[in-house]
């Protein structure tokens, strides 16, 4: 349940003529240990075309292929020796692209894009709302994911992604040329895909497994420290829920504990009470209890605090991030789980910020007239950033 990625979204983009783009994505999910194809789409046209096309939910890896992308193979230079840049592409100035690397035991490829190319199109995406974590040029992510493609072993062609292997099927050469639009099946795991959807996985499969593979990627250093930045969000949230987990076992150990002590108490009332009372006199305390209360819940005792003072404190102490949908007041209750006996108050609303909700639930715990806060219920709006929250108050 820790895991950084529950989902990602790996896009190719291709550099048409024209201004024109062709766009492959597919969202990719963790299914147990293994990461199926949520969904996949291919959409040709503008850049606003392709860009409102995109699921905006989802952490990106993005590919760059077609028009403007250079790959360039050396043999002999795969043992991570220095200056395969330059030898790569002597007449060219580094500082004006980004590049890519991808050593092998005996070969290399240097793949690059400019800069103010890639920049533009990055920061068009980012207006758009997507968080790109990965930037890869062309077709050589899918090294990573190559024993799990069939029929490699007379090489392998998928949407211009042209590989060679050697006799023993191993990856030998890389190549790329603009291929029509067009579709066909490819056997990726045992199971047949779209080919187009093949390169947004090895994207995403490439991301979800970053701390295990070395990443087939650009040196882009904004995407880069944004990459980083989630790793690091993503480690603190892991150690608060694991805190939450904890404080939470302490707290039901002390709960438990209390309802001992509260149990053995009314057992030592018991018995106090018939070493001081008869019967009779023990029924009509009973009655006068009884009138007693029903006096009290007319005049809105509700367990010793109005509507108003728990309305009141409830109101006061909600954080402005958090919108209340519901408050229902529930009648003591004196069987059942015990979490549930007593008064107790449910509230639903929603929120966009999960810290929000635990801030919440702390502070409701410092209130003295409050017993146990318990969260019911913390569920995503698959129509919106916003999640739904219940709460039950016990007091």
């Amino acid at each position: 349940m820790f895991a950084p990625f529950d989902h990602l979204l790996g896009i190719e983009i291709v550099l048409l003529q024209q201004g024109q783009y062709r766009c492959s994505y597919a969202v990719v999910y963790r299914k147990g240990n293994a990461l199926e194809i949520l969904e996949h789409k291919e959409v040709e046209g503008p850049l606003v075309k392709v860009l409102e096309s995109l699921p905006r939910k989802y952490p990106v890896a993005l590919a760059l292929s077609g028009k403007g992308i250079l790959h360039k193979q050396l043999e002999g230079k795969g043992d991570g020796q220095s200056g395969l840049f330059k030898e790569a592409f002597p007449s060219v100035e580094k500082k004006e692209f980004y590049v890519q690397e991808l050593l092998q035991e005996k070969q290399a490829w240097i793949s690059i894009v400019r800069k103010s190319l890639a920049d533009d199109l990055l920061g068009k995406l980012k207006s758009a709302g997507l968080k790109v974590y990965a930037l890869s040029l062309g077709g050589l992510p899918l090294v990573g994911i190559w024993g799990m493609l069939g029929e490699t072993d007379a090489g392998f062609s998928v949407d211009g992604h042209v590989f060679s292997v050697a006799a023993d099927g191993s990856f030998l050469g890389y190549g790329y040329s603009e291929a029509q639009a067009g579709e066909s099946k490819v056997s990726l795991g045992g199971n047949s895909v779209a080919s187009r959807s093949v390169l947004p996985y090895a994207l995403a499969f490439q991301l979800f497994l970053h701390d295990r593979v070395e990443l087939v990627k650009a040196e882009n250093e904004e995407a880069d420290l944004a990459f980083v930045a989630f790793l690091e969000d993503s480690g603190l949230k892991k150690m608060i829920s694991v805190f939450i987990f904890v404080l939470l076992g302490l707290l039901l150990i002390s709960f438990f504990m209390l309802s001992h002590y509260n149990a053995e108490n009314a057992v030592l009332n018991e018995r106090a009470g018939h070493l001081t009372a008869t019967a009779d006199q023990g029924d009509v305390l009973k009655k006068e209890i009884a009138l007693q209360k029903t006096q009290l819940k007319k005049m809105g005792w509700n367990g010793g605090y109005s509507y108003a003072f728990l309305l009141n404190e409830i109101g006061s102490s909600r954080p402005r991030l958090l919108n209340l949908t519901q408050v229902q007041f529930g009648e003591e209750k004196k069987t059942g789980p015990l979490e549930q006996a007593g008064n107790t108050i449910k509230i639903s609303g929603e929120t966009a910020n999960l810290s929000a909700v635990n801030n919440w639930i702390f502070m409701l715990k410092e209130k003295k007239w409050v017993r146990s806060v318990k969260l019911l219920r913390y569920q995503q709006d698959m129509g919106s950033d916003s999640y739904f929250f219940n709460l039950l108050i016990g007091y």
